[in-house]
């Protein structure tokens, strides 16, 4: 092991360490240091103690045993030391000035991240805004067409108890009349005998006149987010755009993934080097998600798991297909042209099976099943791509059902 030379018995010299050259200890003072004891000029340096002796201190017991340099050794083995220390040192500190613009880099991409995530939200709210507002003006012109439809029922009834009422006033007055007239009595009741009173029927009731609330505000939110449902979707897996290249092209909902120019992203540790972008981290358990792959030349699904912050160490298990050849499980395989691969993944405390199939028609092209890592190891969605052409993760229909269903 190397020893530090102690300065305390030589000549002090300035250190710059700017210029390694000037060495702390100057051989010219070191010789002309006397040792203090025997008289004589120090010549070599006592490497146990780390102090300089001349050579009668060599010989003392106190030094027996004891490894000596000669003062131009223990001068170049301080310098080469130092010069190591100072690289060392100069390499530590080229890690810390990346490391620094990295999170700056970092704290001002989060800025564009906030930004671009605040459009997003804002864009898919004002939809939903949109989408409401529709639905809350069709609704209350509903309920203002029925209330005119049933004022126009009331009104024409009303008419025609009208036309009645007229009627049956006009005959209850006519005989009023003839009840006073008692000279002419008895000789109406004989003209009047074969002209009985044809009375109107008996009035009924309107029927349905009342405005239907329960049609109108009935189940209200459930039916108007029933009809949401129509215009959103699912996506099983979503990207994680902070694991993508910097030549990767996510869509704005992270649910497809093209080749694209480059993009002036912070260096963070979860980004891959490669091509490369990871799903969000899924539980044990089933999983399945569609990819369609289309017209794109040169891609590759499948699944990675590992740490996410060494992207480039994880494992992968995929299916590719690259200049013209497919590749499962990196193995060279012949199979037709497929347009959509789905991705089934059941992951068991103790193994995880992965298999690839073609869509339509349904049919596996492959299947493994691999020993499970165990402990807190991320299973991810794993995509990769060189095609300006996208890879698109298929969207799954959510069917609601209530509990009577």
């Amino acid at each position: 092991m190397e020893t530090p030379i102690p300065l305390s018995n030589v000549s002090e010299t300035p250190i710059d360490p700017s210029n390694v050259s000037e060495t702390p200890i100057d051989l010219r003072n070191v010789l002309e240091d006397i040792c203090s004891l025997h008289k004589k000029k120090y010549t070599h340096y006592c490497l146990n103690d780390m102090d300089f002796v001349c050579r009668s201190c060599k010989d003392e017991q106190i030094h027996a045993g004891h490894e000596f340099d000669t003062i131009i050794t223990a001068k170049k083995r301080f310098k080469d030391k130092l010069c190591a220390d100072l690289q060392d040192a100069k390499t530590k500190l080229e890690d810390y000035e990346k490391i620094k613009k990295d999170c700056n880099d970092q704290e001002k991409y989060i800025k564009i991240q906030r930004e671009q995530v605040e459009t997003k939200i804002k864009k898919d709210f004002k939809e939903f805004r949109d989408f409401l507002k529709v639905q809350e003006e069709a609704r209350l012109s509903a309920v203002k067409e029925e209330e005119k439809k049933k004022i126009r029922m009331i009104r024409n009834k009303l008419k025609d108890l009208q036309k009645d009422i007229f009627t049956l006033s006009a005959e209850i007055k006519s005989k009023e009349k003839q009840l006073k007239c008692t000279a002419r009595f008895l000789k109406n009741c004989k003209s009047q005998k074969n002209n009985k009173l044809k009375l109107p029927d008996k009035p009924m009731q309107l029927k349905g006149a009342m405005l239907d609330e329960a049609k109108h505000v009935g189940n209200l939110k459930f039916n108007v987010w029933e009809q949401m449902n129509k215009m959103v979707s699912y996506s099983p897996v979503i990207l994680d755009a902070n694991t993508a290249r910097d030549e990767l092209d996510l869509s704005e909902d992270l649910t497809s993934v093209r080749f694209g120019k480059k993009q002036e992203l912070p260096n963070n540790p979860e980004r891959f080097k490669r091509c490369n972008v990871l799903g969000i981290p899924f539980v044990p358990g089933k999983h399945m998600w569609d990819v369609e792959v289309k017209d794109n030349t040169d891609w590759e699904v499948g699944v990675a798991w590992g740490d996410p912050s060494l992207p480039n160490d994880m494992i992968i298990q995929s299916i590719a297909f690259c200049n013209g050849e497919y590749k499962m499980f990196d193995e060279k395989c012949h199979n037709p042209p497929v347009q959509r691969i789905r991705i089934h993944v059941e992951a068991k405390k103790k193994s995880i099976s992965i298999s690839f199939s073609e869509c339509s028609p349904l049919k596996e092209l492959c299947k493994t099943t691999c020993q499970s890592l165990g402990g807190n190891i991320s299973m991810f969605p794993f995509f990769r791509t060189r095609d300006r052409k996208p890879l698109k993760i298929i969207p799954i229909v959510r069917c609601v059902k209530t509990q009577s269903q």
